[in-house]
């Protein structure tokens, strides 16, 4: 008689969590509410990217100091050149690690550290379904420019190179910040919907850098430089695809296009040139300087398992509780 009663209390023990894990999953659906201020971090990662155009760009690279060549610009003469844009990390050098933070009903900025004070608790998929979160999102992108003289025309030549030459600058580096963007939290989607972000919040690198090119391009005594000064780059919302790997990390593939400006200046001249193409709403032309995309994306927080798993694994204890009791 003992031995019965006890069995019963752990029989309903068990079935009094099951209704529990299921009456959770109901309140769910019924539209309760999840707490608000939800932090997801994600670590991201830039894998590989090829960038090129169809087309030539017109960089100011030839020595003209009498503006013979009829479009130069205080000694510099424009040089028709094949422009490629290649991750550093993928010719061994610098990986292009960054960070993406979700914050629910707030917006925060995520930097090198991560996202400022992202949630420890599991994530609930479920509780958070269609709910809205701002993204904020950076990488540290290291690129090896590669820019080759495809111009037939007379003197139209890098200065002091032979025709057909190639100018290689490495390790070119630059913050590169998305601008922050509302998603809709989506529970069955890779990453939630939440990265990577739409075409229309483009990253955008501010930065300064300047490679010596070691030459005097227009003859003035003052040895040139190469300065970039912006850097646009978006990702397509089409032809997106995702693979997950067994440990969580999932790979993004994505069409991405890029827009530089830069300029070729010393101490008194600046002619500044561009590669690639904006369209009319203020966004990179991928047909005109663009490529395939491989980045990397790794949910930091765990994630709560669903209330099935749950309740198949108190199924599972049972038959242990009713053999102790």
């Amino acid at each position: 008689m003992i031995r019965s009663k006890f069995r019963n209390r752990g029989l309903m023990f068990v079935m009094c969590a099951m209704v529990t894990v299921f009456a959770a999953a109901g309140s769910v659906s019924a539209g309760v509410l999840p707490p608000p201020g939800v932090v997801i971090e994600f670590d991201t990662s830039l894998q590989d990217f090829t960038l090129q155009g169809p087309n030539p760009f017109p960089i100011p690279l030839a020595s003209d100091p009498t503006n013979n060549l009829g479009d130069s610009i205080d000694g510099y003469g424009f040089v028709d050149s094949q422009v490629t844009v290649t991750l550093s990390s993928m010719n061994g050098g610098t990986p292009s690690l960054g960070k993406a933070c979700a914050y629910q009903n707030a917006q925060g900025r995520a930097d090198r550290t991560g996202c400022g004070a992202p949630s420890s608790d599991p994530i609930d998929p479920d509780a958070l379904d269609g709910t809205n979160f701002i993204v904020d999102s950076f990488f540290d992108v290291f690129f090896d420019i590669t820019v080759t003289d495809v111009d037939p025309r007379s003197g139209r030549d890098y200065a002091g190179q032979p025709d057909g030459a190639s100018i290689v600058l490495p390790e070119q580096g630059a913050e590169m910040r998305s601008i922050s963007d509302l998603n809709i939290f989506d529970a069955d989607a890779f990453n939630f919907g939440l990265i990577p972000p739409p075409e229309g919040a483009p990253y955008i690198g501010h930065f300064d850098v300047v490679i010596p090119l070691g030459a005097d391009i227009n003859g003035n005594g003052e040895l040139d430089k190469m300065k970039f000064t912006l850097v646009t780059h978006s990702v397509g919302d089409g032809n997106r695809t995702f693979i997950q790997l067994p440990d969580g990390t999932v790979l993004d593939e994505f069409d991405s296009g890029a827009f530089l400006e830069g300029a070729i200046l010393d101490v008194i001249d600046d002619p500044p040139f561009i590669i690639g193409a904006m369209l009319p709403n203020g966004l990179p032309d991928m047909s005109a300087f663009g490529g395939r995309t491989t980045a990397t994306s790794l949910l930091l927080p765990p994630v709560v398992p669903e209330p099935t798993t749950l309740a198949l694994g108190l199924i599972g204890m049972l038959p242990f509780t009713m053999r102790r009791r």
